[in-house]
């Protein structure tokens, strides 16, 4: 890898700092025995690959040589690649979706929808001439290219005996969903003989993140984590079922919407990352393959907890129940459909405008009243005032 670092022209890529000509110097240390060295290495990489949380354009180039390291069983240390590599998805911008379009939207998709809508309202964009959706960045879209490529290799090291290699593999395809048919039968060969409770979670959620409907090996072998005594393990396999079963039975539902909507207090625990990955892989679903998750989520939000927070399930809710999109103007409470009627009173009588300001700009994103008393007096057939 030595010619592709001395290749690439370092010195027109910029940085925070300028000129990324440190990069490639930063990166051969990181193949140093000296483990100190390794570490300031990379903790200056992390400043030259992104600045504020987002990608800079050495982070493109830089990905050839981290996935070439993490490759590298002599390696002194190749988590740091991964580490490296995280770091850089995560600081990647897509407005696109990279799982492979469909005909139907998703639940995300329609939520994605209500947002243009309500933005293309905000007379703040209307004074700067009407809201167009944002595109990806031409160097966020490279990154992101470039850590794709290293598919086949995180495929080859999710089989190393390493079980901390092996979880941050499992981290990165997560990320690929339109790499599903090569992911897929690896993925399915290595969940089968898995013996690490946290690694076999990890994959269940990759599948649950990436995965598409599917039968055969994959199926399988997330199926048989499922019951497991680990409650972690069991629920991030219901995480993979529900994106690999077309039809994905009420009881997987029912406890994918128990952990949905558990309290959390720091989004960072495992708890968070629970529910967070619960809400993409549901997400990533249609409103005509799970009609029964609509009820599902009702009968929890009708009984509130003042340490829950409903945001997830209520954007979510409101895919299911508006699946058409944000109401006309003028709509009055007796339009509405008996579903989107108890979602609006459910909306009201467990106070959910109450608990923040994702809240309101939810339900403004159907065209509804967003604020409760407002709301109330609509649905008791006072007609909407004018905003």
């Amino acid at each position: 890898m030595n010619d592709y670092l001395r290749a690439v022209d370092w010195e027109s890529l910029q940085g925070p700092y300028g000129p990324a000509s440190e990069v490639p110097t930063l990166l051969q240390t990181l193949r140093s025995q000296d483990s100190a060295a390794r570490a300031e290495a990379e903790e200056q990489l992390e400043d030259h690959l992104q600045d504020q949380g987002l990608v800079e354009e050495p982070a493109a180039a830089a990905a050839p040589y981290l996935i070439d390291l993490l490759a590298d069983q002599e390696a002194p240390d190749r988590l740091v690649a991964y580490r490296l590599l995280r770091m850089i998805l995560d600081c990647v911008e897509l407005y696109e979706s990279p799982r492979p379009a469909s005909d139907v939207p998703s639940l995300n998709e329609l939520a994605s929808q209500r947002s243009d809508w309500w933005l293309s309202r905000s007379p703040e964009w209307r004074r700067h001439g009407g809201y167009q959706r944002p595109v990806t960045a031409a160097g966020h879209a490279a990154a992101y290219e470039a850590v794709q490529a290293g598919v086949p290799t995180y495929l080859q090291v999710l089989q190393d005996p390493d079980p901390n290699l092996r979880l941050g593999m499992a981290h990165l395809l997560a990320a690929f969903p339109q790499e599903w048919a090569t992911i897929s039968p690896v993925l399915a060969q290595r969940l089968a003989v898995e013996t690490d409770p946290a690694v076999a979670a990890k994959m269940c959620i990759a599948a649950g993140l990436a995965g598409q409907p599917s039968n055969g090996a994959i199926l399988d072998a997330v199926r048989q984590w499922r019951g497991n005594a680990d409650r972690l393990l069991h629920r991030a396999a219901l995480i993979g079922l529900v994106r690999l079963l077309p039809a994905p039975d009420t009881a997987l539902l029912a406890e994918l919407a128990d952990c949905l909507m558990d309290p959390v207090e720091d989004w960072e625990s495992q708890a968070g990352v629970l529910v967070n990955a619960t809400a993409s892989a549901l997400g990533g679903l249609t409103t005509n393959s799970v009609p029964q998750l609509a009820g599902l989520l009702l009968e929890r939000m009708r009984v509130p907890d003042p340490h829950r927070h409903d945001f997830l399930a209520l954007r979510l809710l409101l895919g299911l129940a508006f699946p058409g999109g944000p109401l006309p103007d003028g709509a009055a409470f007796d339009d509405l459909s008996p579903l989107q009627q108890e979602v609006v009173r459910v909306v009201i009588d467990a106070g959910l405008l109450r608990q923040g300001p994702m809240m309101p700009r939810a339900i403004g994103e159907c065209n509804l009243p967003n604020r409760e008393e407002a709301l109330a007096a609509w649905c008791a057939g006072q007609p909407r005032s004018a905003t």
